[in-house]
C-alpha cells in the first residue's frame, strides 16, 4: 500500500477528528474511506456529451418547462435538416452579413 502526507489546515483537521471520532475510527481510515468515495464519485459522474460539460461548467441551463413542450419527439436529425434545406428565405449566415453590412 501506498503512502501519501497531506498538509491540512488546522480547522479540516479537527473537523475531521470529529467525524473520525463520532464513527469510531481512526482520522487515517476516515480520510482514506473518504478520498476513496470522492473518487469513485468523479469516476462516475463524468460528464458523457458536450451538453452535460456545458452544464457542469455553468455556460448553459437546462431546457425550460415552455421551451421543452415545444420539442417534437422521434424527429430525426436528417429529417430536421432536409426541412431546412427546403424552408423558404435567406440563410442564417446571410442574415447576419446583410445587418453587419456585409464583408469588408
Amino acid at each position: 500500500m501506498s503512502t501519501i502526507v497531506i498538509d491540512l489546515p488546522p480547522e479540516i483537521y479537527k473537523r475531521l477528528e470529529e467525524q473520525a471520532r463520532r464513527l469510531g475510527q481512526a482520522p487515517e481510515v476516515l480520510s482514506r474511506a473518504l478520498l476513496e468515495a470522492a473518487l469513485q464519485s468523479s469516476e462516475t459522474a463524468q460528464p458523457k456529451n458536450a451538453r452535460e460539460v456545458l452544464e457542469a461548467a455553468g455556460r448553459i441551463r437546462p431546457l425550460s418547462a415552455t421551451l421543452r413542450s415545444t420539442i417534437i419527439p422521434d424527429v430525426s436529425l436528417a429529417e430536421v435538416r432536409a426541412i431546412l434545406t427546403h424552408a423558404a428565405g435567406p440563410s442564417l449566415s446571410d442574415i447576419i452579413q446583410a445587418q453587419r453590412g456585409g464583408k469588408r
